[in-house]
C-alpha cells in the first residue's frame, strides 16, 4: 500500500514538473510575439521575424512615469510623476534592418516591458533600479548598428560600377576620335 501511494505521488510530482517548463515556454512565445508586434510597428525598416534576444532579464521593480508634463508657459510645476512597483522585463536584442531589399543593417538594442501594465516602457522609466542599471551597463558598449558584409559588398560594387563605367565611356570615347 505504501509503495502505491509512493509511485502515486512520484508520477504526480512528475507530471506537474513536466507542465510548467511547457507554461514558461508559452509565456516566452507570447512575449516574442509582443516584442515581434512592437518591433514592426516602431522601428523603421524592421525586416521582420529577424531579432534574436541576446539576453533578458526580469524583475519585480519600480517604474517611474511621467503623466502630466509641465507647462513651461506658467510659473508653477504642474508635473505629475506616478511611481508604482510591476514586474519588469529587459530584453537586448539584434535585429535586421532591410533598406531598398538590397542592404541590411544589423541593429543591437534595448526594450523595457512592464508585464503587469502590458506595455513597453522607455529607459527613464524604469533605470532608477539598480539591477536593471547595472544590465544596462553590461551592454551599453554592444549598441551599434552596422552594416552585414554582403551588403557592404553590394554597395562597393554599385559604388565602382558609378566610377567605372564612366572611365570607360571616356576611354572608348576618346579611341573613336583619334583615329580620324
Amino acid at each position: 500500500m505504501k509503495k502505491g501511494i509512493c509511485c502515486f505521488l512520484f508520477a504526480v510530482l512528475l507530471s506537474v514538473g513536466s507542465l510548467m517548463p511547457a507554461k514558461a515556454a508559452d509565456a516566452e512565445r507570447e512575449f516574442e510575439d509582443i516584442l515581434e508586434e512592437q518591433l514592426r510597428s516602431t522601428v523603421h525598416y524592421y525586416n521582420e521575424n529577424s531579432f534574436t534576444v541576446i539576453d533578458a532579464y526580469g524583475m519585480q521593480g519600480k517604474v517611474t512615469k511621467i503623466v502630466t508634463a509641465d507647462d513651461p508657459q506658467t510659473s508653477e510645476n504642474e508635473e505629475v510623476i506616478e511611481e508604482y512597483t510591476s514586474h519588469i522585463g529587459i530584453v537586448f536584442l539584434e535585429m535586421e534592418q532591410k533598406r531598398d531589399d538590397l542592404f541590411i543593417f544589423k541593429k543591437k538594442d534595448f526594450f523595457y516591458y512592464d508585464f503587469d501594465k502590458k506595455e513597453f516602457l522607455t529607459a527613464s522609466n524604469v533605470l532608477g533600479n539598480e539591477s536593471i542599471r547595472e544590465f544596462f551597463e553590461r551592454y551599453v558598449d554592444d549598441i551599434e548598428k552596422s552594416i552585414t558584409p554582403i551588403s557592404k559588398l553590394l554597395f562597393l560594387f554599385f559604388l565602382s560600377f558609378i566610377i567605372t563605367v564612366p572611365l570607360f565611356i571616356m576611354i572608348f570615347q576618346n579611341r573613336g576620335r583619334s583615329k580620324t
